[in-house]
């Protein structure tokens, strides 16, 4: 029969691979989402504290999740587009990140999972006429 494990053996550094990180941070992301919505209900009180700890623990690990809905959208950014849509209200030229699908993961500042973003965009106007100067 095998001792129960206490502070002592666990060794100082416990190994987690890409996935398993990129898995917590998604879900702990999620949590996070639920309970903004219950941020006015007592009820979210414990889900908010322990989605603030996960968060700590895992930046104390050098892994981040990256939440970019609401920014303005570059199309050099490393989420994936999963759609685009038009908004009448955008001036022209102007896109936003309007939700975020699933954020981007990083671990020291580098992209380990990149996320997935819906983006909103002022509609594409067709040119009137196209002059060319020689």
């Amino acid at each position: 029969m095998s001792h129960p494990i206490n502070s002592k053996t666990i060794p100082a550094e416990l190994p987690m691979d890409a996935d398993g990180a990129c898995a917590l941070s998604l879900e702990c992301w999620r949590l996070s989402l639920i309970a903004e919505l219950l941020r006015d209900n007592n009820e979210g009180a414990g889900l908010r504290h322990a989605v603030r700890r996960i968060t700590e623990t895992l930046k104390g690990m050098g892994i981040e999740v990256v939440d970019f809905a609401g920014r303005p959208y570059d199309p050099g950014m490393v989420p994936e587009v999963v759609e685009v849509r038009e908004d009448q209200r955008l001036p022209d030229g102007h896109a936003v990140i309007e939700e975020t699908i699933a954020p981007t993961v990083t671990w020291r500042g580098q992209v380990i999972k990149p996320g997935q973003i819906i983006v909103k965009r002022s509609p594409v106007r067709p040119q009137d006429h196209t002059k060319v100067f020689e």
